[in-house]
């Protein structure tokens, strides 16, 4: 598999890991603090993992944003655990911990995303993914009396839009590879003809 196609996998794989919390959080609104907890412990130690991933394929071209994108994988990793294994997590607990976790691993990609735009056919929808994780954040911020019903329902809102954001970069990307796609993102690829 060449690297560009494991790009369009990993895009492909975070998206629907966000997709599949989105779906679940918003199903089962009522989830109790504990089963929320081990639901976003899951999905932000996946994301963090598939974060870390990118950050290893990417240390050979640009250091900098490659560190920023494996710090936020280690804080997704950290986040998870910390969500999925602490006994008698409170709602304002798991609150904090989803509030950090969400607009730093935003800001942190939002930074990645913009400093790559040129190297990243995907970084507009990499940006705009990290916008709404970081407002997903705030408005948790904002409301720390929010219980548990109401976190689920901002987490999973956030994780639908952002999961259908890396869905259509996936497939853009995967169209643009194997010059299906009607349009490159930022120009064609190498030796590619773009048909109009």
């Amino acid at each position: 598999m060449t690297e560009r196609m494991k790009t369009v996998w990993l895009l492909g794989a975070r998206g629907m890991a966000a997709v599949v919390f989105g779906v679940l959080t918003l199903l089962w609104p009522q989830l109790t603090v504990l089963a929320l907890a081990w639901v976003f412990g899951a999905y932000a130690l996946v994301d963090g993992v598939m974060l870390l991933s990118t950050a290893w394929r990417q240390c050979r071209h640009e250091r900098r944003p490659a560190v920023a994108c494996a710090a936020a994988g280690m804080l997704g990793v950290v986040a998870g655990l910390v969500a999925a294994l602490w006994p008698g997590l409170t709602a304002l607990a798991l609150l904090i911990v989803t509030c950090a976790w969400a607009i730093v691993t935003g800001c942190l990609e939002l930074w990645v995303a913009t400093r790559m735009r040129h190297q990243l056919r995907h970084a507009w929808w990499w940006r705009a993914s990290a916008a709404v994780s970081v407002a997903a954040g705030a408005l948790l911020w904002l409301r720390p009396d929010a219980g548990a019903v109401a976190i689920a329902l901002v987490l999973g809102v956030y994780a639908l839009i952002a999961g259908g954001l890396w869905l259509a970069a996936a497939w853009r990307e995967y169209r643009t590879r194997t010059g299906r796609g009607t349009r490159p993102w930022l120009g064609p690829a190498s030796g590619a003809r773009v048909a109009h």
